[in-house]
């Protein structure tokens, strides 16, 4: 018995995220059922991040099970001869039986691309905003969600807000970095923080955008993160959001 860890690249804009889902294309499932036909078993893959539908991601990992003694270049190779072009596995190798690609991360950091205008070129992978925004805004507002915070406001579903508990949506952001490219044009946001809860890096970058508008002020952050009445805040498209690496 072996376990395996798979290092994933993928275009997620045709897929219903990363988690199986019966009668749904999901990576998940994709990349399972081609591995079921590599080592002729069942296998059920563990997903570092279980990213949403339309999320990309740069270095997912997954690990899973094999009785299979086929070698781990064998396995790499037999996935990307049978895995469609928007997946894609970059690296394999043997882990220890106890390694858990969820469990075991000890952070994760996604990239969020923003276009200020339009690209036909890069929109695939970019939130198209057409109005003006004041960088300098975004940046001073970003350093409000450093820290460890109940995100509980930032989570996108009502349901689990009230569910969790306070521990429960405790999240410790480690860094919130955001950088400007061709005259402000082109402008990233990249978190990196211990877990994310649902559509949490959305609300936070749909809140930022609308900080740099002039919709949204720094209180208004300042309120949520205190638990707090405040405006309800934007959702991001999923497109332009990318799982950059997961550290271990």
């Amino acid at each position: 018995m072996r376990n395996i860890l798979l290092e994933i690249e993928f275009d997620g804009n045709d897929y219903f995220g990363w988690q199986y889902q019966p009668k749904r294309k999901t990576v998940q499932g994709t990349i399972e059922a081609a591995l079921q036909k590599i080592l002729q078993e069942p296998v059920t893959l563990i997903g570092a991040s279980r990213t949403d539908a339309g999320v990309s991601a740069q270095a997912q990992f997954a690990n899973f099970i094999t009785n299979s003694q086929l070698s781990v270049k064998t396995i790499q190779n037999g996935l990307n001869s049978l895995l469609p072009r928007d997946i894609y596995i970059r690296n394999a190798c043997s882990v220890h039986l106890r390694f858990n690609a969820r469990f075991d991360a000890k952070s994760k950091v996604y990239r969020y691309q923003i276009i200020n205008g339009r690209s036909p070129l890069q929109q695939r992978f970019a939130w198209e905003v057409k109005y003006p925004l004041n960088i300098n805004k975004m940046k001073q507002a970003a350093k409000l969600f450093v820290g460890s915070h109940d995100f509980r406001p930032f989570c996108a579903i009502k349901k689990e807000q009230e569910k969790a508990g306070q521990k429960e949506g405790i999240v410790d952001i480690k860094r919130v970095d955001i950088r400007s490219l061709e005259a402000n044009r082109m402008i990233t946001i990249e978190i990196e923080a211990d877990r994310f809860l649902y559509k949490m890096v959305r609300r936070i970058v749909g809140c930022l955008v609308e900080v740099g508008r002039g919709k949204r002020t720094k209180n208004d952050i300042k309120l949520a993160l205190a638990g707090k009445p405040h405006p309800p805040f934007l959702v991001a498209p999923a497109k332009g959001l990318t799982l950059l690496m997961v550290k271990y």
